[in-house]
């Protein structure tokens, strides 16, 4: 083998602590828990517990989005008729998204009116 050349040829040649020691390297860096994955082949979670053993700090994970539709309105819609599923396709939102910002605007939800399969 040339001098030149490492004797490793992957991450999976290199020791638990050699991997250990580049996944926090490359963390420190700037690489997010999900770019690390894709590159080690680890899952989230092993790696997630594999950086906090080497005594990695991990960075928080950003808080949710503004939603980009006041809440407010749509509070308002709801309470004019519109329906969940109406209001997230008229706004371009998950239903669980307008779900959630219509019970932290304080607004008492409708039954639904999804068919309910018959009791027999």
């Amino acid at each position: 083998m040339d001098e030149r050349t490492s004797p490793y040829r992957t991450f999976a040649d290199l020791t638990h602590d050699q991997q250990d020691n580049l996944l926090a390297e490359v963390y420190a860096r700037g690489a997010s828990l999900a770019e690390l994955t894709r590159l080690s082949g680890l899952s989230y979670s092993w790696l997630r517990r594999r950086l906090l053993k080497a005594g990695v700090e991990l960075r928080s994970r950003p808080g949710p989005r503004e939603s980009p539709v006041p809440p407010e309105r749509l509070a308002e819609e709801y309470r004019a008729g519109a329906s969940i599923l109406t209001l997230a396709e008229a706004h371009g939102l998950y239903y669980k998204r307008v779900r959630e910002l219509l019970l932290r605007e304080g607004v008492e939800l409708r039954p639904s009116t999804r068919a309910k399969p018959e009791a027999r």
